[in-house]
């Protein structure tokens, strides 16, 4: 399962993974599904690169990504194919099969729309709502001229690296806007469960979409009311941004681990008042950091963590590139209790 591409910058460092895999007996790599979250650049810039690589000799069981019917569509060909829209020369592609060919979406306060097989991993699709798609499409052929132009939204201002000194609770308490972007809004957030370890892939979600339906699934699996949902890994929503790592998803949500994916380099993610909120709203958290940086460091502070009790994690010394990410190693568990170690990577 391959969930978004990054930008175009981070194509090296996904291509060597990719080479990872083995091929099969046809000489394909096979990629059983391909998740694209929403059409933002630093999302799925790599998509091109990605779909017009023959030497990695890609195949994809199914494509998960959301564009709005041939009918709705305004300043875009009609009957454009998926990896036309993608920005890759044309190619054959399974394009929602899951789904029938519509999109992919999660009706709200029903708590996610499941999509399982026979021994294969569980996916909830908890967002977008069909009011997020609709929003979506009203600005579709803008957001799309924007990808195509590798355009990226305005940079957010951040305070510069702080040591030692940082008040958490302050920080968390701090009220802070949330986030109004319309491709954020239409993002593909996914509750992955396997063997008994779970992932929240959150894309960039937004969380008043996330939360009720949290919330629902909660209820229709029986727990009680204002029982945090519990998944071992939480990716955070829009590389850590204040306006989507909200104090509210954080109680609706026990996680262990929480995966913060950026290098810092455009939006100055993460920031301070949403780690701050996991860090004192969650039980001896452990943050993963894909990229090594003084941005990201600062969080390393031996004070900082003996005062509040979390953990850090970066990629190992004298990994190539040290964007090649971090892998987390869950203990799932079958159904006879054999303990069997799940990886997750970043």
């Amino acid at each position: 399962m391959l969930v978004d591409t990054g930008p175009d910058e981070t194509y090296p460092a996904l291509r060597r993974r990719l080479l990872a895999i083995p091929p099969g007996t046809d000489g394909q790599r096979h990629i059983d599904l391909f998740v694209v979250t929403h059409i933002d650049h630093d999302h799925i810039g790599g998509a091109q690169l990605l779909l017009a690589d023959t030497d990695l000799r890609l195949s994809f069981g199914d494509v998960w990504f959301n564009a709005p019917p041939r009918r709705r569509v305004r300043g875009v060909a009609e009957g454009e194919s998926l990896a036309k829209i993608l920005g890759a020369p044309e190619a054959p592609l399974p394009w929602n099969q899951a789904w029938g060919g519509n999109a992919v979406v999660a009706p709200a306060g029903q708590g996610g729309v499941e999509v399982a097989a026979d021994g294969l991993p569980k996916l909830t699709v908890l967002s977008p709502t069909p009011e997020r798609l609709e929003a979506l499409w009203k600005v579709w052929a803008k957001e799309l001229e924007k990808l195509q132009r590798k355009e990226r939204d305005k940079a957010e201002a951040e305070r510069a690296p702080t040591r030692g000194a940082m008040d958490l609770e302050a920080l968390a308490r701090k009220r802070t806007a949330l986030d109004r972007a319309v491709p954020n809004g239409s993002s593909i957030a996914i509750l992955l469960a396997h063997q008994r370890a779970s992932v929240l892939l959150s894309g960039d979600a937004f969380a008043d979409v996330l939360v009720p339906e949290i919330h629902a699934l909660a209820a229709k699996r029986g727990q009680a009311p204002d029982t945090p949902l519990a998944v071992d890994v939480l990716k955070l929503s829009h590389h850590g941004s204040r306006a989507n790592v909200t104090t509210d998803l954080l109680k609706a949500i026990d996680a262990r681990h929480h995966v913060v994916s950026t290098n810092n380099a455009y939006f100055k993610h993460p920031n301070a008042e949403a780690l701050a909120r996991v860090i004192t709203g969650s039980r001896q958290p452990v943050l993963w950091f894909n990229y090594d940086t003084p941005q990201n460091r600062q969080w390393a502070d031996p004070g900082l963590m003996q005062r509040y009790g979390y953990e850090v994690r970066y990629p190992a010394i004298g990994e190539p590139g040290n964007g090649d990410g971090v892998v987390i190693t869950l203990a799932g568990q079958t159904t006879q209790t054999t303990r069997t170690p799940r990886r997750f990577r970043s």
